[in-house]
């Protein structure tokens, strides 16, 4: 039996086709991982992923937070429940 689970999204620009921020509740099934979030986010016209990712590795400049954690790792697994963030990142003084 397949598990779901539900995945609270924020995406900032300018990883957002309209540029305006998108929130979105995503379902994932059976081994959820924020490779497989990106890309169903990505399939749902609410990601642009292609300034995300390159090859399969994060490209620099961006930042997910998966409940207030910075991840780097695409194969991160997801739980129930989990808020994820991203936003690029901003330099600060």
């Amino acid at each position: 039996m397949k598990k779901k689970i539900c995945v609270k999204l924020k995406i900032l620009p300018p990883f957002t086709p309209n540029l305006k921020t998108i929130e979105s509740m995503l379902h994932l099934e059976d081994g959820p991982t924020l490779a497989k979030l990106l890309t169903k986010a990505s399939n749902q016209g609410i990601l642009e992923i292609n300034k995300l990712i390159e090859g399969d590795e994060l490209k620099d400049n961006i930042v997910i937070l998966v409940n207030g954690k910075t991840i780097f790792d695409l194969k991160q697994e997801l739980n129930d429940g989990d808020r994820v963030v991203i936003m690029p990142l901003a330099p600060g003084g």
